[in-house]
């Protein structure tokens, strides 16, 4: 993984006694951050709480209670989610497709092809279609990914390009939290070597002259400094 990028992180939501135990010494040798929930009850407000950049179900059985809750997160999380199975009923697996998971993987599988798909889907983490996300607002801004534009106290809409408009959501949907640059650089562009510090800042120069009254002394994308920058419903400090 390029220098300076966070750790990837992983939630597995677990309850399987057989490869439940084995995610976290698995992915430590990659490098990778696994937080384990096997509370399936627990797994939404467990999203929240970690925010990770990958979602993985291995739930035995899979039945419609599970494939509920997997909807159920769905409709929260907008990062990929991967289910991991042994049922080979096509009708279960069309279903989980149809309640938003982006990939069935059967077991058992080869670890080295496991952690090839893994990769894979971190690297596409965040770039899901626009058309799943739902609008936000946040003070009298709004965005509405669906059609990449974002309207402040009611002016005409302005159009963002598909990168401002991930860094926006980023930072809208988790208002006055400070970001690390480097968290943003990951979420925004995936895991790539061809995003750094300088590429974010232009990114927020080109918000910050879309959707700030004054762009030199911005009130709504706040720099933090040491840190990265944070979301202000309009009363932060330059």
């Amino acid at each position: 993984m390029p220098t300076g990028y966070l750790t990837p992180k992983v939630l597995v939501a677990s309850n399987s006694l057989t490869t439940g135990p084995l995610w976290a010494p698995i992915f430590e040798t990659k490098s990778i951050e696994v937080i384990r929930e096997p509370n399936l009850a627990n797994i939404v407000n467990c999203w929240v709480e970690n925010i990770p950049d990958l979602i993985i179900f291995d739930i035995t059985p899979l039945d419609e209670r599970a494939l509920h809750l997997i909807k159920d997160l769905r409709e929260e999380a907008a990062v990929p989610v991967l289910l991991l199975t042994a049922s080979k009923d096509t009708n279960l697996i069309l279903h989980a497709y149809d309640v938003g998971v982006d990939d069935c993987i059967l077991k058992p599988i080869e670890p080295s092809i496991f952690h090839a798909k893994l990769r894979a889907w971190l690297r596409r983490s965040w770039f899901v279609p626009v058309d799943t996300l739902d609008p936000l607002r946040v003070g009298k801004l709004q965005l509405i990914p669906s059609r990449r534009v974002v309207a402040l106290n009611g002016d005409e809409p302005v159009r963002l390009t598909n990168l401002e408009m991930r860094l926006l959501y980023i930072l809208m949907s988790r208002p006055e939290r400070a970001f690390q640059n480097e968290e943003l650089i990951q979420k925004v562009w995936g895991f790539r070597e061809d995003a750094d510090l300088a590429a974010l800042k232009n990114i927020v120069y080109r918000l910050r002259k879309k959707i700030e009254a004054d762009p030199s002394n911005p009130r709504l994308i706040v720099n933090v400094p040491g840190v990265g920058y944070l979301f202000s419903a309009g009363n932060g400090i330059a």
